[in-house]
């Protein structure tokens, strides 16, 4: 995490002065619209729109009281964690089962630019803010002497940076060790591991054991089995940020990737994000979010050809921002920069967190979460939509789509303004869910420990956060999610769409189940990935007075009563 040169100049591109989606907690305009939460509040009502407001208290989950209590004079929490909720914005269109599930969380706190981590608290939450499990980071003690001074002969924290889905019960985690990649680890959450009510320490496990050579950074990994891509591994990015490798479960390399530009480009290249997926046109693909050169990068997974390049100075697209702005390839000048988590979500769009940051400050424009569709064929890409944080993060940052059409994502600003009027800027960390209209729906803050409650203080080194922060986030379920079923008496139509338990990014495979009256229809379907929506229709000529629908795949399953209105 070293300061960075900028890779293109946008000195004499001002952010927008009118923001099209407002940068609000709540609907209406502008920064002035909230008021600073005390720490005993427990609703607050902004523009209209009512807030529940819970404190959030990490002890609560014995895994870390029990850690407090054995370290009481070293063990570093945050003087305060809100949380802000209405549930009628995060129910959406999905109703009640769409607040229900889980967020997955890493919060560390220290000096992320030297590493000097002394705290690590990995949650599972539910949206009311219950730690349903939650571990303490591994800690280790170097007694070498090729480490810094500070550190030796001293025990320091890991952290993780990159959280995945494997599955719908299981986290992958990257872990983060001395501002290096380390190991990485399986968090199984199956059985009751997930019940309030369990006291169960769940430990996440090493993927590969010491003996295996699999190594990679902190900044992610993906899952993938032998049926999607021919192997069953994971794909990880080098500690050097510019190569790939699919690693088997065995932790022998099965697929690797170097960029010819390796030794071309001005500068680093830093690949922080790495997806396999099917494109468009249902070419097996992998994209890469290449954070120095501020693009994103598609390349063929079966040949290894790269296709293109989609921002920053080398640029194979125009790209036309949401403010009609239009950057021109060859022109030097970005939509988009040194971006996190870029990540293809279906039908030609991609979502990605825009840092807004160049390498030095002031920064370009506020970090901003993004969606952008994307016209191969004409070398066109739109952005559609944004939601501005109003804070600057200068790295990390997630952005993610959710089955009611929400964005989840996290971000910290560079400079804490513990009594703003903006709430965001007054945490050192936050995670949040807002709508497609930009209202927030949902958001976890966390303040620092220790500091000021009054005075605004900057808390970044060179470009790294100084304090609490986190990398990115998950959203999960325990059962699919069902919307919309209707009959329809008039044609004799059962509808509704259907949604898996996890953003999956490949096909799968389905039954649905429908009956009305005495009728039962039984149909194969396939989920669609990405969270992308999967619409189910049946005819039946005799509907009754109510039909039964039912999904179910090899692990999850859920069912729902329509009755004859």
């Amino acid at each position: 995490v070293n300061a960075r040169s900028p890779d293109v100049d946008l000195s004499d591109r001002a952010p927008p002065t009118k923001l099209v989606l407002s940068p609000q907690f709540g609907p209406g305009e502008g920064k002035e619209h909230s008021r600073i939460a005390g720490a005993d509040d427990t609703e607050m009502e902004i523009d209209g729109v009512t807030y529940s407001i819970t404190k959030v208290d990490l002890t609560s989950h014995p895994v870390i009281s029990e850690y407090v209590a054995k370290n009481s004079d070293t063990a570093m929490l945050p003087d305060l964690i809100q949380l802000f909720w209405n549930k009628n914005l995060t129910d959406g269109d999905i109703g009640s089962q769409a607040s229900e599930g889980y967020v997955v969380l890493s919060m560390a706190h220290g000096d992320y630019l030297s590493g000097d981590i002394d705290a690590c608290y990995t949650v599972v939450m539910a949206l009311d803010g219950t730690i349903v499990q939650a571990q303490v980071a591994p800690t280790q003690v170097d007694d070498t002497t090729t480490q810094t001074q500070w550190l030796t002969q001293t025990q320091y924290f890991t952290r993780f940076e990159g959280l995945k889905m494997k599955d719908s019960t299981t986290v992958l985690l990257a872990q983060n060790t001395l501002t290096a990649g380390d190991k990485f680890y399986s968090w199984d959450l199956s059985g009751d591991a997930l019940e309030s009510s369990s006291t169960a320490n769940v430990e996440p496990l090493p993927i590969w054991d010491a003996t295996d050579n699999a190594t990679g950074s902190s900044h992610d990994i993906q899952y993938v089995s032998t049926e999607e891509v021919g192997v069953d591994g994971y794909l990880v990015i080098n500690n050097n940020l510019d190569k790939l490798f699919l690693y088997n479960s065995n932790g022998t390399v099965k697929w690797e990737y170097t960029p010819s530009y390796i030794n071309d480009v001005d500068g680093e290249i830093h690949f922080n994000h790495a997806q396999i997926a099917y494109d468009k046109d249902g070419e097996l693909s992998v994209f890469v979010s290449v954070r120095d050169m501020s693009c994103i990068a598609k390349l063929n997974f079966t040949s290894g050809a790269e296709l293109w390049k989609l921002g920053g100075l080398y640029s194979d697209f125009n790209v036309t921002d949401l403010d009609g702005h239009r950057y021109v390839v060859g022109d030097g000048h970005g939509a988009f920069t040194h971006q996190h988590n870029a990540e293809y979500i279906g039908d030609g769009k991609f979502a990605l967190f825009d840092n807004g940051y160049n390498g030095s400050l002031p920064a370009v424009r506020d970090s901003r979460m993004v969606i952008m569709d994307v016209d191969e064929v004409n070398r066109e890409a739109t952005i559609t939509w944004e939601w501005q944080t109003g804070v600057h993060a200068l790295i990390f940052g997630d952005a993610d789509p959710l089955p009611t059409g929400n964005m989840v994502g996290t971000f910290w600003p560079a400079t804490v303004h513990p009594n703003s009027s903006d709430i965001r800027e007054s945490f050192e960390a936050s995670a949040v869910e807002v709508t497609h209209t930009g209202s927030t729906a949902w958001m976890l803050g966390v303040k620092g420990t220790g500091m000021s409650a009054d005075s605004a203080y900057d808390r970044y080194d060179q470009e790294a956060p100084v304090g609490w922060a986190f990398y990115s986030i998950e959203r999960f379920y325990t059962s699919l999610l069902i919307k919309g079923a209707t009959m329809d008496t008039s044609s004799g139509m059962v509808s509704f769409s259907v949604y898996n338990t996890y953003r999956q990014q490949f096909d799968l495979s389905a039954t649905a189940v429908i009956t009305c009256g005495e009728h039962t229809r039984t149909q194969p379907i396939t989920i669609a990935p990405h969270w992308q929506e999967t619409t189910v229709s049946q005819a039946f000529e005799d509907m009754g007075s109510s039909c039964e629908v039912s999904v179910s795949t090899q692990t999850n399953s859920a069912s729902t009563r329509i009755t004859r209105s």
